[in-house]
């Protein structure tokens, strides 16, 4: 009896994984945010670009070469020609740019080549949030990214919507938004643990020592603020908080909860991009973080927004709309006022 229930409700699970495709909303922002942070690291670098990854880098092309990861490879590994690594770089670029605005399964793909050929080309270059971007980019070929936030958005929601009946395509995408889910609550939590160990962490003292570091020394602000105890300690306890708790944040039925943790870890991501500097890695963070809100979510948050903007409206002040003579003309206030 047990086995039949059992057989019946995984039956309903994957009917309803094959019919309906979640996530649009977030992956289409993670689709955005990965290329927009993939531009940021062209075009901050790019008048250093020669010396940071051309044939005469400061790793030099024999040394890049050797240290290529087994069964991986990298467009800049093919030749020392400076002709070459100009044309990979800048149409990195160009699709970077393309996957950012358009999205969709060829251009995630192309994306994917030129992201992580850079990725390989000087590892030490890199400041964390590659790892998940190595990870998320190897899903979202397998995934509905164009649904959103696309000139052609409009145009793919009705193809979806004339689907009708269960779908491989439908179920895959759906597995790969539970992969990025996954893998970015595992990604919180382990790195939640690993500072719960740490001593640092949880005497709360690690955020000070953070401050102090020089390749951190990006904010003065934050300098300052950390060398409040109080708040440095607070700020550490808050980060280990909200990382080991993020599974039970995004699981949650509670909608509120899962926009108080996403809010919650968004504003720590964008603390570290104007309190170390790291806007990359807090770019491709933030974007992981989009992607575990749901749909209903998303309409339920422009919902909030628009009423919000129109009661906003609603309380400004507005201009009579006919004028007193008197006041439309000039003139005649000032006999009104000759004759008083």
């Amino acid at each position: 009896m047990k086995g039949s229930v059992l057989l019946v409700r995984t039956e309903q699970f994957f009917e309803r994984f094959a019919v309906q495709r979640h996530r649009l909303i977030g992956l289409a922002l993670l689709r955005v945010v990965l290329g927009g942070s993939a531009l940021v690291m062209y075009m901050s670098d790019y008048g250093n670009r020669e010396l940071l990854w051309g044939p005469d880098a400061v790793t030099s092309f024999t040394e890049f070469r050797h240290t290529i990861p087994g069964g991986q490879f990298s467009l800049y590994q093919f030749s020392t020609s400076q002709l070459w690594f100009e044309v990979v770089f800048h149409l990195g670029i160009v699709v970077a740019l393309a996957f950012a605005v358009l999205g969709g399964r060829i251009l995630t793909v192309i994306h994917a080549v030129f992201l992580l050929s850079l990725f390989i080309r000087d590892p030490q270059l890199l400041e964390g949030g590659d790892n998940l971007a190595r990870i998320v980019i190897l899903f979202l070929p397998f995934a509905t990214t164009d649904a959103y936030f696309s000139p052609f958005a409009e145009r793919r929601r009705r193809k979806l919507a004339a689907q009708s009946g269960p779908s491989a395509v439908t179920l895959l995408h759906n597995f790969m938004a539970l992969f990025v889910v996954f893998q970015v609550t595992v990604l919180y939590f382990v790195s939640g643990v690993w500072k719960v160990i740490g001593q640092t962490w949880y005497q709360g003292t690690s955020m000070y020592f953070i401050s102090r570091l020089d390749q951190f020394a990006f904010s003065g602000p934050l300098t300052w603020l950390m060398n409040n105890a109080f708040a440095g300690t607070a700020l550490s306890y808050f980060t280990i908080v909200i990382e080991v708790a993020f599974p039970l944040f995004v699981v949650t039925r509670r909608r509120w909860l899962r926009e108080l943790g996403v809010a919650s870890i968004e504003a720590l991501h964008i603390g570290i991009a104007f309190g170390m500097g790291l806007v990359v890695f807090a770019g491709i963070m933030i974007g992981g973080d989009l992607a575990c809100l749901r749909d209903d979510d998303y309409r339920a948050l422009a919902t909030r927004a628009r009423t919000l903007l129109s009661r906003v409206r609603a309380a400004r002040p507005t201009l009579p709309e006919s004028v007193p003579s008197s006041l439309a003309d000039p003139s005649i206030a000032l006999v009104d006022a000759h004759e008083v």
